[in-house]
């Protein structure tokens, strides 16, 4: 490059950098990045996923800014939605635990999600959660009382928070857990003896009340503390802010610390007396932030001060991924916690930073349902694209003001549109013209005219601007202020016509192709906290050494490609989608995911004959009688039937393949026998709610109906 052109550009650049808002210099500023812990009882969705990949982003983008930054999350392995989901299964909680730990490793890093992800079920939690309340407990903070609790009397247990479901006494809304209303307009903390109508979340009957001593925590001792510190926190978005207000507005109260549950931390090495009980999973699952950051001091440094190095230094910045149902927990009730140990670390805590808070993430306007078949899992989405396709959705559509619904209309064009009409092919063609044009290799840069000099602005400008978004946590707002830029880059390109001007005007040719080089270097590095594989293929196709992940980001904005550098050949990064073929892959996946659950409950080891009958108990089988029966029109052999299963049911709507057996009119009337509480599938657009048994020999089909006439909806035992 000319001496001339780089002191041009120098004080080109110099003049215009005054005009762009200075964005903090973050390096070495301390970080601990800390997204919501996930409960570990099933695969996450789209809406849970949000937080982790939240969180990544950022620990990303601030390790392109040079930051001090550490992440601690993992799994929620305690609670009653864990033992809810393992009695369902028929295993323990650990089994569950274990089983679903190791399969959101692996989806995690499918996800390119970076995080330190530990679990709270693990001896190094237990033991930091314990010491922890230790400290409270001798500093006066816990005191116990008789309390009355819900217990039923059928399943011979007490029943805490979530094993108890009713209606919230200050909405009406149904559906109400025992630790929280879960409507939108309320969400409001509740205790079990609270909810009106309450019934047992396992077998469904109304409970009654007994009494218990349980040990409880004393928020209200930190009122005045929590309010100041509210009050003070700019960094705290709007929607936490206000819903924290309120709750101050009413006065903190003590809450309960214990719970009679075996799975969980054993209280009574906190607290000498709370014997058989255990810690409640809020008041230990958040504390796994410190826990996590201790546990990876030891295990990554061999230091176990590590984490005070974070926790204990005011300066420190711990930001939380949370959704707006967990506020009240991360503003008020886990600094209140902190506020406890006073300073028996040696220092005090540094409180939240900022609470990065999300309104709902919904799927076509309804909550996330697996049970229904409603929404989109990781696994499945991981099956169906690459990753980055569904990271660059979830960051430009963060649902950061309002509920957001997913479409596949929208998801369709943001794809489509964004990532390979806008980026895609805007990388792919220049490229190509390096190729055609320049030998392959990054040509000289030339004097600039009026035009040249725009884009070098915006070189220049946009990591400012997308920093700026970052740092105030708009993450829709950064991606599309990428994506502009990239349409910026197009537009560029289209005006300045270089298959034109190579026949008379190789120089502007030249100048005009390094600048758009130089542009992919820019979007390489801008890209890789959100699409971190297509960031490294751009880098990479640039001949550029390292990782676009390890640079400097103000090395975004400046022109940094060396001219003569060789460009890689590359494909296309990405391609246009067709929601209907996803849809119906998506529905083949949930087939082959229900036959195998199915396969898991009938034959647990293959090697065995006999099966547990625990298993044989979880499936419900009736028998019924086909009402209607249609074919599905462009199949060979699905039918769409109706069986009525009885008055308890009613009518379930099956998809089965039978069309190659039997005629449609011969099976109206015809008496068969069902399991009827599979998951339900959307097979070919329909929707199957459970699933025939039949016997097939060879080309002969035979339904298994009962050998005298029994009733619709009688169970088969």
């Amino acid at each position: 490059m000319h001496h001339w052109f780089i002191e041009t550009i120098a004080i080109f650049s110099s003049h215009n950098m005054l005009d762009v808002a200075e964005v903090e210099n973050l390096r070495n500023q301390k970080y601990v990045i800390c997204p919501a812990w996930p409960y570990v009882n099933a695969v996450p969705h789209l809406g849970t996923v949000l937080h982790l990949l939240g969180a990544d982003i950022y620990l990303r983008y601030l390790k392109l800014r040079g930051a001090d930054v550490i992440s601690a999350t993992g799994s929620d392995c305690h609670g009653t939605p864990i033992e809810v989901a393992a009695i369902k299964e028929g295993i323990s909680p650990q089994e569950l635990v274990d089983k679903n730990h190791t399969k959101i490793l692996k989806l995690l890093e499918k996800w390119n999600i970076r995080l330190n992800y530990s679990k709270t079920a693990n001896p190094f939690h237990y033991e930091w959660v314990q010491d922890f309340y230790r400290r409270c407990f001798e500093n006066g903070y816990i005191f116990s009382k008789e309390v009355e609790q819900l217990y039923c009397n059928h399943d011979k247990r007490y029943l805490p928070d979530r094993f108890v479901e009713g209606t919230c006494p200050h909405c009406e809304a149904s559906g109400a857990r025992g630790d929280q209303c879960d409507a939108p307009d309320c969400g409001k903390p509740l205790s079990p003896v609270e909810l009106i109508d309450p019934l047992c979340k396992i077998c469904g009957n109304p409970p009654i009340v007994k009494t218990t001593t349980q040990w409880y925590y004393d928020f209200s001792l930190f009122q005045d503390t929590l309010a100041t510190y509210i009050r003070r926190n700019e960094q705290l978005p709007e929607n936490a802010r206000k819903f924290s207000v309120n709750i101050l507005n009413e006065g903190l109260q003590a809450r309960t610390l214990t719970r009679d549950l075996a799975w969980g931390i054993p209280a009574d090495k906190a607290i000498p007396d709370a014997k058989s009980k255990s810690i409640y999973v809020w008041l230990e699952a958040v504390l796994g932030y410190v826990s996590a950051s201790a546990e990876l001091g030891e295990r990554e440094y061999k230091d176990p001060d590590f984490w005070k190095k974070y926790w204990l230094d005011q300066d420190t910045r711990t930001v939380f991924f949370i959704g707006k149902d967990n506020i009240f927990f991360h503003t008020l009730l886990f600094p209140g916690l902190l506020l406890g140990t006073e300073e028996s670390y040696g220092k005090s805590f540094v409180l939240p930073y900022n609470v990065s808070t999300t309104e709902f993430l919904l799927f076509e306007e309804k909550k996330f349902s697996k049970s229904q078949g409603i929404g989109i899992w990781i696994d499945d989405a991981a099956s169906l694209l690459p990753t980055d396709y569904w990271r660059y959705y979830l960051a430009a559509t963060r649902p950061e003001i309002k509920d957001t619904t997913f479409t596949w209309e929208e998801f369709e064009q943001r794809v489509n549109n964004d990532l390979n009409d806008v980026l895609g092919n805007y990388i792919h063609r220049i490229i190509i013209l390096v190729h055609k044009y320049c030998d392959g290799k990054i040509p000289e840069c030339h004097r600039l005219d009026e035009n040249d000099r725009e884009f070098v602005t915006a070189i220049h400008e946009t990591p400012d601007t997308v920093a700026d978004f970052f740092d105030r946590f708009e993450f829709k707002k950064a991606v599309s202020s990428i994506i502009d830029f990239a349409r910026l880059a197009n537009g560029y390109l289209s005006s300045k016509e270089p298959w034109k001007l190579v026949k008379t005007d190789l120089i502007a040719v030249e100048t005009t192709l390094y600048l758009c080089a130089q542009s992919l270097l820019t979007l390489s590095i801008l890209l890789s906290p959100i699409l971190p594989e297509t960031s490294e293929k751009i880098w990479a196709t640039l001949g550029q050494l390292g990782k676009a992940e390890e640079q400097d980001f103000d090395e975004a904005g400046k022109l940094k490609l060396q001219p003569g550098t060789l460009v890689k050949e590359s494909e296309p990064l990405f391609s246009k989608i067709d929601v209907k073929e996803l849809q119906i892959q998506l529905n083949e996946l949930r087939i082959k995911s229900q036959n195998n659950s199915t396969e898991e409950i009938l034959v647990s080891d293959k090697k065995q004959s006999t099966i547990p009958f625990k298993d044989f108990q979880k499936l419900d089988i009736r028998i019924g009688t086909i009402v209607s029966a249609e074919k599905l029109p462009k199949t060979k052999n699905l039918l769409k039937i109706i069986v009525n299963l009885g008055s308890e049911i009613g009518q379930r709507q099956l998809v089965a393949g039978l069309a190659t057996f039997r005629e449609v009119e011969e099976l109206i009337g015809q008496r068969l026998t069902v399991i009827v509480n599979l998951e339900p599938a959307i097979i070919r657009g329909v929707r199957s709610e459970g699933m025939l048994l039949a016997a097939v020999d060879g080309e002969e089909l035979s339904l298994l109906i009962p050998d005298q006439d029994v009733s619709d909806g009688t169970r088969v035992t």
